[in-house]
């Protein structure tokens, strides 16, 4: 079913400069209604399918269906992701706003056609059909070529939905108020102007929170600490808003957890994943016993410094007078031949995204902050969005966001329902080509002093992928958690502060201002307990780079054979076929090789 497909969150080479997107590509604007008119004509052709449900179908009638319902399923995903980069591009677009409620209208149709069918497949009773028993769900699945994994999985996972008319009570809630919810979320942080005031400066005001973030990371102290301060300024005088926001979204995904029968909150978004709490238990538990290469990290940055205690709003501090500035078309070559170097097929693919102008690289008002690739299906390339400012950093998130789009086009051989890497997968390619491209910029940088601040800057990077991530997921489980207590502001700041100290140790100067800083993580907001995949993937990928370096050219194949799976097998077999236990606390802890073997390296400098 379309829903399940993910997505994740542009200049030309040889062309002029351009910074929006072809989106012609998905569907024109001109053809959207005529094309969200002819989904909703076909939609009672699930109810004549359905008719002739029954155990012992003839496997001709269900690959009818599953032709059938692929074909909407790819026309769903081409009005959503037109939407959806609309209003990425433009967060107030009255059109993509007006052309969303449509879709809102016609994907809850969608859910009515399908909910019986869905129920069906899965073995759950459905008034007036007999339950699909196991072996004929066998014999039928056993002609759905790659969607069979995703099939059986459906009917592992029955136990944890509802009676027909319960889901579809769900199915309108979520698109109706906690969807709606998050939106204001994004609507009131995208209207933040920040009023911007470095001593000895006039006032000014900045448009979007990427323009800002760039002082973030400024040679001078006072405009550091100025941009923190003007950042949760706006957060602190929304806080109200953002926690009627945030509560309305954590209460309902604790109520449905429970009603689902799932073990914990976070137990819902594993399952979704298709993970073992154990292997998330894993994970979570070896970072935390790896905060201490994180926190000698923080030290040194201290000492080169000149300060006693590293202060929070100074992790991003050049190591120079000047951080280095370099300019987006380079930097895109630079990745295009980083990624040749690897793979020629990685980087045709990437470049296959470049040249049908499915990029939008540089910011401006009222684009969305940070960094995405969405998938808009096999037959389309994915589209790339990010805030190039100019940092060594933006060439590397580059690399990431290619990467994505890479791993879809590897697996775009598949039918929709079953290309997309489950969400812990996902961040695979991306983080792996992003570390390609770091590995070769260190390489080739002679000058001691930027391979110090390429070096510093890369680790303050796996932090924030890593172990910031993971202290990210663990604050969500103790606000889920608190959320059937207590429940306010002053308890999320709270925990909030108690969160990074247990991170940072005593490593780490923490102003009373980062209490509002989990008002900042959009994620925590979109998608409860997504966090951990960041962390599942960075590590997964400095093992697989690991073996890469260790192996040569011969690994490359394995990778290319995770990537070209999407999410046709389970991820844990997928794994297993390179030799990775996900539940082995082994396999978590030699990762952390490849980043201490950085911070000796920086040590060394």
């Amino acid at each position: 079913m379309w829903w399940f497909a993910s997505f994740f969150y542009g200049t030309i080479i040889g062309m002029k400069k351009t910074t929006t997107w072809n989106l012609d590509d998905i569907v024109t604007l001109e053809g959207y209604g005529e094309l969200l008119e002819d989904v909703e004509n076909r939609l009672p052709r699930y109810s004549e399918f359905f008719e002739m449900f029954s155990p012992d179908m003839s496997v001709d009638v269900f690959e009818e269906f599953l032709a059938f319902d692929e074909v909407i399923d790819e026309d769903m995903i081409r009005l959503g992701g037109r939407v959806m980069l609309m209003e990425s591009a433009d967060i107030k677009d009255k059109q993509a706003m007006q052309l969303k409620t449509r879709l809102k209208n016609l994907d809850l149709q969608l859910s009515s056609a399908t909910i019986a069918i869905s129920q069906w497949l899965k073995g759950n009773e459905v008034e007036g059909k007999p339950r699909l028993d196991d072996d004929n769900a066998k014999r039928l699945f056993a002609v759905a070529g790659d969607l069979e994994y995703g099939l059986h999985f459906g009917r592992k996972a029955a136990g944890y939905s509802l009676p027909q008319k319960e889901e579809l009570i769900i199915r309108n809630k979520d698109s109706n108020g906690v969807g709606v919810v998050n939106d204001l979320y994004n609507m009131i942080t995208s209207d933040f102007r920040f009023e911007f005031c470095p001593p000895g400066k006039k006032v000014c005001t900045i448009d979007t929170i990427d323009e800002l973030n760039r002082y973030t990371f400024s040679a001078d102290p006072a405009e550091r600490q100025e941009a923190f301060r003007s950042r949760f300024e706006q957060y602190e005088k929304n806080i109200e808003k953002l926690f009627v926001s945030y509560q309305a979204i954590v209460k309902n995904w604790v109520y449905e957890s429970k009603l689902r029968g799932y073990a914990s909150p976070i137990s819902m978004r594993n399952v979704d994943n298709h993970l073992s709490d154990k292997s998330i238990e894993t994970l979570l538990g070896v970072c935390e016993k790896n905060t201490s290469i994180f926190q000698r990290l923080f030290r040194w940055k201290a000492e080169q410094l000149g300060q006693t205690k590293l202060k929070r709003v100074d992790f991003y501090a050049p190591l120079g007078s000047e951080t280095q500035t370099i300019e987006l078309e380079p930097s895109i070559e630079q990745v295009l031949q980083n990624f040749r170097e690897f793979s020629p097929q990685f980087s045709d693919y990437a470049k296959i995204i470049i040249e049908k102008q499915h990029v939008d690289f540089l910011p401006r008002a009222n684009k969305r902050s940070g960094a995405f690739c969405m998938s808009i299906g096999p037959k389309i390339a994915p589209y790339v969005m990010t805030n190039f400012a100019g940092r060594m950093t933006d060439k590397f998130t580059i690399a990431h966001e290619l990467g994505h789009g890479v791993h879809m086009l590897y697996a775009s051989k598949h039918s929709i329902g079953a290309m997309h890497a489950n969400l812990p997968l996902m961040e695979t390619a991306s983080t792996f080509g992003e570390m390609v491209v770091f590995e070769k910029t260190l390489l080739t940088t002679s000058d001691n002093q930027t391979k110090k601040q390429l070096l510093a800057e890369k680790l303050f990077d796996s932090y924030a992928t890593i172990m910031r991530q993971n202290y990210f997921t663990k604050f969500e489980i103790a606000a889920h958690a608190a959320s059937e207590k207590d429940f306010s502001i002053e308890v999320l700041n709270t925990l909030w502060l108690n969160n990074l100290a247990e991170q940072f140790g005593d490593s780490v100067e923490v102003d009373e201002m980062f209490q509002y800083e989990w008002a900042y993580i959009p994620h925590i907001f979109s998608t409860p307990f997504y966090c951990y995949a960041y962390s599942f993937g960075e590590l997964l990928s400095m093992a697989l780079y690991k073996r890469y370096k260790d192996e040569g050219e011969g690994f490359v194949g394995k990778i290319e054979q995770i990537l070209a799976a999407g999410g046709s097998e389970d991820p844990a077999v997928i794994l297993e076929n390179v030799g990775i236990d996900m539940e082995d606390p082994e396999f978590w802890q030699g990762s952390f090789a490849v980043v201490e073997d950085w911070l000796k390296q920086l040590e060394e400098l």
